[in-house]
């Protein structure tokens, strides 16, 4: 399997890569949210990029569920600070 960088820099963008991976993955939003333990309510939410109600670890609950992960990426680098 090739691995593919999807941009989550926002929580709009977030949303929409969990939205894709979810439906790659032939899972219902209410199939997603049982086996993550939230809400299917939670995970509309968090595919439209709405904030409330959403914490770290259970964005990373719903991405263990569908095989992916978060990875935090240092930008600014050896440039200096932004």
């Amino acid at each position: 399997m090739t691995e593919r960088i999807l941009n989550a820099r926002s929580l709009p963008l977030l949303g929409q890569a969990i939205r894709g991976l979810r439906t790659a993955r032939g899972l219902t939003q209410a199939q997603l949210a049982a086996r993550a333990g939230v809400s299917r309510q939670w995970v509309v939410a968090v595919e439209r990029g709405e904030t409330r109600g959403l914490e770290v670890g259970l964005v990373m609950r719903v991405l263990d569920e569908i095989g992916a992960s978060l990875v935090v990426r240092d930008d600014v680098g050896d440039a200096g600070d932004r």
